[in-house]
């Protein structure tokens, strides 16, 4: 049953989807089912008989597919629905099974049409099977556009405090200030649906909420760009309201707390393990401390897709969040490319220099290095300093040793990243992951938590340049011969915009031999003043190159797919040469500040910026 204020939603879902006059929209209402399909349950799923299709009126629902005969990675989910769209009407019409699995982010309500309800309407408002048509053809035509398929925005947040206490409820506030130039926001309590007039919750977690309460609060969504669930641990059943109607559950916890899970958290995450919408972990310091610690423990025993630091004394940690919510996040991706990719820092220079924030940073092989020292250091200065100590007077690339396992030992590289970049990935104040290689299963293997050097040491362990590294008891090597330029593990990030650098070589080389001169003839014209000297590459360099060749098309294809793209002009710089550091910088720099300029990319920020606060 619905009340008379969810009737009239409904009928103005239909009408606006199918162009009906109001009167016949009431009609067709009538004839259909409402019901309601609860936060992290599946509406159908893939396989499930196609005997109906449905109008998604209020909430927000996944697109899943399971694992196909090759073996891909699956479950995974390739889409979106929002309200006013139809989904399940291919698999009705054509009478067969589901092709996909669809499932609530959020309670959702929807209007159910049986294939003979849908017979008897289009015989009434023939106009209702071309709308369904026109449906499935923009659907069509924004899969073979390859549109991204996931919003990064977030509408709906639910607050959560492990330790009780105010906690959940001030950051909802706070951010609630904050995000006033991006859009009106409202925080609820259970107290304050009352105060309101909202349609009752159910007296527990195992009672259906009704269409009356969906609707009454997709109608404060409407009303409202951004809506604040503060859960209360002691009222489950308005805990299961909040979860079941977020895209994003943030925990909020004091740093210097137990992080031990709480019997509550496993009382009412459990019935939602499989919770759609995401979760993560907002951990607040006191002060603005240089190096955190302790993360880990929090992370234990939560089912998390991410976390961020909140520290008192540094305001960027807030803007950071604001803009994550507000889906104008920036991700820096970061490639391999040795030597050349201490271009990687001269871009970042640039994009701070413009005003351009970085919120989420990763990489492969030095790019993950690089990409490190901005999630500890931040300030671009200082890691500019910091990785000249450590790559021109460190060396790492001196290290010789008997070509058994490699040509280098990587005991400098390993002493450098130790000393430069110690400590927890999970501790960093920046969000960071970075990509080895499995050299066993030819997988590409995500580090996001775990001990920072090992996960270096990994992704920037070139073949036959330095030794494999030993993660969780296989050998890993450089993340970059899989996945050198990791646009699409950066998508998967709640970030609006992705700034990739490309740091691979494109610049062709003619030789002045017609075939590769003997070692005694390259050595002779190396030593002898009179000999002719060969431009011959070294063992490494021919190794990084060979390397470079086998990702440059991916790189490129990757790079695609980022909304902003920088490939710095470093075809006079070898892959081992050190001694160029700050004209290798300066080159990244100035083609940085170039592509910023071109492609407007600070502008458009700026206006993003204004609208996050």
């Amino acid at each position: 049953m619905t009340n008379i204020s969810t009737r009239r939603s409904l009928e103005a879902t239909v009408q606006n989807y199918f162009s009906l006059p109001a009167e016949e929209a009431a009609q067709v209402v009538a004839e259909l089912e409402p019901i309601v399909c609860r936060g992290a349950a599946w509406l159908f799923r893939q396989g499930d008989a196609a005997d109906c299709m449905y109008l998604l009126a209020r909430g927000r629902l996944q697109v899943w597919v399971d694992q196909d005969d090759a073996g891909s990675a699956g479950p995974r989910m390739v889409g979106e629905v929002g309200p006013s769209e139809m989904v399940g009407e291919v698999g009705m019409l054509t009478g067969g099974k589901r092709s996909a699995g669809l499932r609530a982010v959020r309670n959702s309500l929807l209007l159910r049409m049986t294939a003979g309800t849908f017979d008897r309407l289009v015989q009434r408002h023939p106009a209702m099977m071309r709308r369904v048509a026109g449906g499935i053809a923009e659907r069509l035509r924004e899969r073979t556009a390859g549109r991204a398929p996931v919003n990064s925005q977030f509408t709906t947040v639910a607050f959560f405090a492990p330790e009780g206490g105010p906690s959940a409820h001030l950051l909802a506030e706070t951010l609630r200030e904050r995000l006033a130039g991006v859009g009106r926001s409202v925080v609820l309590t259970a107290e304050r649906l009352v105060e309101l007039g909202a349609p009752s919750l159910p007296a527990s977690p195992d009672q259906d909420v009704s269409p009356a309460l969906v609707d009454w609060l997709a109608e404060r969504e409407a009303e409202h760009r951004f809506v604040f669930y503060v859960a209360d641990p002691s009222d489950r059943a308005w805990c299961d309201v909040a979860l079941r109607h977020s895209d994003l559950t943030l925990f909020v916890a004091d740093a210097t707390g137990d992080p031990a899970v709480r019997p509550w958290e496993r009382a009412v995450f459990g019935e939602m393990a499989s919770q759609a919408s995401r979760r993560a972990l907002v951990l607040l310091h006191r002060g603005q401390p240089e190096m955190l610690s302790g993360t880990a423990a929090w992370l234990e025993g939560r089912d998390l897709d991410f976390h961020l630091h909140l520290r008192a004394g540094i305001p960027g940690d807030m803007e950071r969040l604001a803009r994550i919510l507000a889906g104008t996040a920036v991700g820096l991706v970061l490639g391999g490319g040795a030597a050349r990719g201490f271009a990687h820092l001269g871009v970042y220079r640039a994009l701070v220099e413009s005003g351009t924030p970085v919120d989420w940073v990763g990489g492969s092989s030095i790019g993950a290095i690089l990409a490190a020292s901005i999630a500890r250091y931040v300030e671009p200065r200082l890691i500019i300093d910091r990785a000249r100590d450590a790559f021109v007077a460190g060396k790492p690339f001196g290290d010789v040793t008997l070509p058994i396992v490699s040509f280098l030992r990587g005991r400098r590289m390993e002493r450098l990243i130790g000393e430069f970049l110690a400590g927890q990935i999970e501790d960093l104040p920046l969000p960071f992951f970075c990509l080895s290689s499995s050299l066993g299963r030819g997988s590409v293997h995500r580090h996001e938590r775990g001990s920072l050097p090992l996960a270096l040491r990994a992704s920037a362990s070139l073949p036959g340049v330095f030794p494999p590294a030993v993660v969780n008891r296989r050998l890993a090597v450089d993340g970059g011969i899989l996945d050198n330029l990791p646009v699409d593990v950066m998508r998967d990030k709640p970030v609006g915009q992705v700034v990739a650098v490309d740091v691979t070589s494109r610049r062709d080389h003619e030789v002045d031999y017609a075939a590769v001169p003997s070692p005694w003839k390259v050595l002779a014209g190396r030593t002898l003043p009179m000999a002719k000297r060969y431009r011959v590459p070294g063992t490494i360099s021919m190794l990084l190159n060979a390397m470079s060749i086998g990702t440059m098309e991916a790189s490129r294809e990757a790079g695609q797919r980022a909304d902003l793209l920088v490939m710095p002009d470093l075809g006079g710089f070898g892959f081992t040469d050190v001694r160029p550091y700050d004209r290798i910088v300066e080159a990244g720099y100035a083609a940085g500040c170039k592509a910023i300029e071109a492609s407007g990319f600070a502008r458009s920020w700026q206006i993003n910026r204004g609208k996050a606060g």
